[in-house]
């Protein structure tokens, strides 16, 4: 009897769905070395998977905080294909820094991880031994 009901939780689990946290809201990005300004990206679940977590960059803020409406890269992916490591970690991710493209004009994309602490969401991304990081406030 015991065997039998251990088949059927080991059964019952495997065809439960495992259900992964996505990360939501807007969170606001450190200033750019350049610029002085900043982006609002908002996150949630990416449109192809539902289970892995996406991020847009849905406004631009400039250094005297007045919005940028004429931002070339607003509605564009930055984050994408985050997966739920658990504890409040993601990985296997990517991550577009719109200041930084290659030498061609292709976009710089890095292999990237994030931790959400409160409503602080820490991103990472690197490319080889070459990484960066910053610590992005939630806002909304």
């Amino acid at each position: 009897m015991k065997k039998i009901l251990a088949y059927m939780l080991a059964f019952t689990f495997s065809i439960t769905p495992a259900w992964s946290e996505v990360v939501s809201g807007v969170f606001k990005t450190n200033p750019s070395e350049e610029t002085g300004g900043h982006l609002h990206i908002a996150f949630g679940a990416c449109s192809d998977n539902k289970e892995l977590s996406c991020g847009i960059i849905k406004t631009a803020i400039k250094k005297d905080g007045s919005k940028n409406a004429d931002y070339e890269h607003l509605g564009q992916l930055m984050v994408w294909n985050m997966k739920d490591a658990g504890g409040g970690k993601y990985k296997s991710g990517k991550i577009w820094d719109p200041s930084e493209n290659n030498a061609d004009g292709s976009k710089k994309i890095y292999s990237s991880k994030m931790e959400m602490n409160g409503d602080i969401l820490t991103v990472s991304g690197c490319i080889l031994f070459f990484c960066k990081g910053q610590d992005w406030q939630k806002v909304d």
